[in-house]
């Protein structure tokens, strides 16, 4: 889905996509999402130009028999296998990709007495991220997971730069971050 509102603000398209969602370019246009406890990895060449952001909701199972099955990117181990298929489809070359993870929040509190998987589920969604992206020899530029706030990313295709606002359910933290113009200390510093 393409907002015109926001490509007036930002002065160029900007897709938007949601849970279960990816999308690649190498056009002149910004990708935005919004997270909770899902989480987004963004993926870009610099080289060749190509960027690309999914959003998956949960990890998914390691196992070629789920792997060859799901077809849906709500899934991480298939989020990330779509993503980067795509992105290599238009030219990305995995040696020249950079990536980012964000969300991972903890935005709701588990009943008392439920253990779950005894992992909560964003901390299993952001492990698979980067699991999947050593698997793949893919280097990991910057991650801004967990805490207890939503994130809004809203990255630039062309560049590459990710653009990331966090929220708590009350009001806006006063922190706006250009990833690739501040060191992760710094962001770990002012959390």
């Amino acid at each position: 889905m393409y907002f015109n509102s926001s490509a007036q603000v930002y002065g160029k398209p900007v897709k938007v996509i949601h849970a279960g969602e990816w999308h690649v370019s190498n056009s002149d246009e910004m990708i935005l999402t919004i997270l909770g406890s899902c989480v987004s990895v963004c993926i870009h060449d610099p080289v060749n130009r190509v960027s690309g952001m999914n959003h998956f909701m949960l990890p998914g199972h390691i196992s070629d028999l789920d792997m060859s099955r799901e077809k849906t990117a709500r899934y991480g181990i298939t989020a990330m296998k779509i993503l980067l298929k795509n992105l290599t489809g238009l030219g990305a070359d995995r040696s020249t990709m950079r990536a980012m993870i964000f969300g991972g929040g903890a935005m709701l509190t588990p009943p008392p007495g439920c253990t779950g998987l005894g992992e909560p589920l964003p901390n299993m969604n952001v492990r698979i991220a980067k699991l999947f992206l050593e698997m793949e020899d893919i280097r990991l530029d910057e991650c801004d997971t967990g805490g207890t706030f939503s994130r809004k990313i809203l990255m630039d295709v062309r560049s590459g730069k990710v653009f990331m606002r966090k929220k708590t359910r009350v009001e806006d933290l006063p922190e706006t971050f250009l990833m690739d113009q501040v060191p992760v200390e710094a962001i770990r510093d002012r959390l």
